[in-house]
């Protein structure tokens, strides 16, 4: 059987593993054990390789609330992370390699190694510094999730209603004009709609299903989708239960019919370029039935079967690492 080729647009895995002994972490991963290369949680190196050909974006996420951490500002927490996915790069050589350029994801996989693409979540770290994108850029960032739930200086998540900012249309300017893909997962509606009106790039829902099936606030609008859709864009499929079903938190409330309704939608509004995966792997509660990487070629098969092999490998990595390569190009 030919190797399953995967692209997943997001994960929490670093901060799992670099912070799970404080904040929110010291309760909710404080079972986690191990390294990037080999561990207990949803995803470390070893397994996704063995699983397939895999293709990992590595999300710093930065929460809004940084109490309880042992940093005291969130350039402080991204730098502590990032350091964090440095030093075990080049701890793991076999068995991971960071991409700083997409063009190198066939080379990589076909070493057997995990490709590694470092990406934010919350651009709060940029302050009101917009040299601190350069300091991103240098360090490899492949997409930055302009907000988390509550406000920063670029915009808000669905904590509030406030749009984007003066300085929000700096960031996006200058993620742009250095290749880093805007990732819209967690903005809200009034930020989204400010974006569309000044982006110039293909941008990203790094993690975000559709509204219209599961009404979570978090969730794409149909029109979103097709706003990120006619701009060539990439809408990675969430695995999160609350996200995929209505009033559905538990591992064991949600079936695969649930989670292929998005899909499906996603596929009627004409997205079979646009859909990719998305998983959250590691900060959230998945399906039992995907809930590690090991998972991942049963679920292929599935989706293979229900929709056809050319949209499971459009799902699962083709329009993913198109749209990053595309990224380097364009």
């Amino acid at each position: 059987m030919p190797q399953t080729r995967v692209f997943d647009l997001h994960c929490d895995t670093l901060d799992a593993l670099a912070m799970h002994n404080a904040g929110p972490w010291a309760q909710r991963a404080a079972c986690a054990d191990g390294d990037l290369s080999h561990n207990n949680l949803a995803l470390d190196a070893q397994r996704m390789a063995a699983a397939g050909a895999w293709a990992q974006c590595f999300a710093i996420f930065v929460p809004d609330d940084l109490t309880g951490y042992p940093v005291v500002d969130p350039l402080s927490f991204y730098r502590r992370v990032r350091d964090y996915f440095f030093a075990q790069c080049a701890a793991h050589p076999k068995a991971v390699e960071r991409v700083r350029d997409a063009r190198q994801l066939d080379e990589v996989l076909s070493a057997g190694k995990v490709a590694a693409l470092l990406t934010i979540e919350n651009g709060s770290p940029v302050g009101t510094d917009l040299d601190v994108v350069d300091e991103w850029a240098q360090d490899g960032v492949k997409m930055v999730t302009l907000t988390w739930n509550g406000p920063n200086t670029i915009a808000s998540g669905h904590d509030t209603s406030a749009g984007l900012s003066s300085f929000g249309r700096d960031v996006v300017r200058a993620l742009e004009d250095r290749k880093i893909v805007v990732d819209v997962s967690h903005l809200n509606d009034e930020g989204f709609w400010d974006l569309v009106k000044v982006i110039r790039r293909p941008f990203a829902a790094s993690h975000s299903n559709l509204r219209a099936v599961c009404g979570h606030r978090r969730n794409l609008t149909d029109d979103q989708f097709r706003a990120i859709r006619d701009m060539d864009g990439i809408v990675g499929l969430n695995y999160c239960t609350g996200f995929v079903r209505d009033d559905a938190w538990s591992a064991d409330e949600v079936s695969f019919d649930d989670l292929s309704a998005h899909i499906e939608r996603f596929l009627d509004l004409g997205g079979e370029g646009t859909i990719a995966l998305g998983s959250d792997f590691d900060g959230c509660t998945p399906p039992a039935w995907l809930s590690t990487c090991e998972k991942i070629t049963p679920f292929y098969q599935r989706i293979g079967a229900r929709f056809g092999t050319e949209i499971a490998d459009r799902l699962f990595f083709e329009n993913a690492h198109d749209f990053f390569v595309r990224n380097e190009t364009l």
